[in-house]
């Protein structure tokens, strides 16, 4: 057996054993499914042994790939934590800054990013926009937005951001073909925007959509909540918005606006690791002296 050339092979068929299949690792590589494929064989070739067995569904582990997995694993995680460590003592405002959070914050976000670019000109502000939650603790994002209940995990700082009221509107487009129900009990002679089952569980609207409408007056589903305000932009149906989103859209139109509404907390999170740095210091100010004086 020859010795690993490129720890980066290891690397690559970890990426395939956690997607099952190479069209999705190479995705999220961000490299051709073939070189994907030329890497995993490179590395079976030097082994002198199979990683994984090929079926028309994708990629499966062998016995000697989940020996692979376990080890590919520890790596991935000890350069993450390297990573985290070495953000730890960055003392400079200047450089990248990863935010992540969900799609449907960035609407109500993209102000206070504008006042953090403008202060702050030489740190480059990168979001990430995931429902997946990333691992603050491994380095994938520096900052967290996250909404609903208060995270509890014992190694971030959580800190209150804001709360959002949200309620249900239509679009004028909407109202011209089916008109504006007066009552709770005028929505079932409606069309409404749900969400798509696993995604967004933390959106209060998806919730009662699912509890309160029947399934067959739902004429769309999607994942992302930006995408469900698209959707009731243009006429699809009646949705749940947040109030200051839509007073800023002219052709939105409130429905049942004093029985039917929903709050959402949205909350500030960092890592104890990099809490203290500078660029993670001066974007948590920002934020949290903008939404103070909303």
């Amino acid at each position: 057996m020859d010795k690993i050339g490129d720890w980066q092979d290891i690397h690559i068929a970890y990426i395939v054993a956690k997607q099952g299949t190479l069209t999705a690792a190479a995705k999220v590589l961000n490299i051709h499914h073939s070189t994907v494929l030329r890497r995993v064989e490179q590395l079976e070739q030097q082994l002198n042994t199979r990683l994984f067995h090929r079926h028309a569904r994708g990629y499966k582990i062998t016995e000697a790939g989940g020996k692979l997995l376990r080890v590919g694993k520890e790596i991935d995680e000890a350069l993450g934590k390297l990573q985290h460590s070495i953000t730890a003592a960055d003392t400079t405002l200047q450089g990248r800054l990863l935010l992540t959070t969900v799609s449907g914050a960035m609407e109500m976000l993209s102000p206070a990013c504008l006042q953090f670019q403008q202060q702050h000109p030489s740190v480059q502000l990168e979001i990430i926009l995931k429902q997946q939650k990333l691992r603050l603790d491994h380095g994938q994002a520096h900052v967290a937005i996250r909404a609903g209940e208060k995270p509890t995990d014992p190694d971030y700082v959580v800190q209150p951001l804001c709360s959002r009221r949200a309620g249900l509107y239509a679009s004028d487009e909407y109202v011209a073909r089916y008109g504006l129900p007066n009552s709770v009990a005028e929505l079932p002679n409606h069309y409404f925007v749900g969400g798509v089952t696993g995604f967004n569980e933390t959106v209060p609207y998806f919730s009662w959509v699912d509890k309160s409408i029947d399934s067959k007056q739902v004429c769309v589903r999607v994942s992302e909540t930006a995408e469900a305000t698209r959707a009731i932009y243009h006429g699809l149906g009646i949705g749940g918005m947040q109030h200051a989103i839509a007073k800023r859209t002219t052709n939105m139109q409130p429905i049942l606006e004093n029985e039917l509404y929903w709050q959402l907390d949205f909350w500030l999170v960092t890592h104890v690791s990099v809490h203290r740095t500078a660029k993670v210091q001066a974007l948590c100010q920002v934020f949290k002296h903008y939404f103070s004086a909303e």
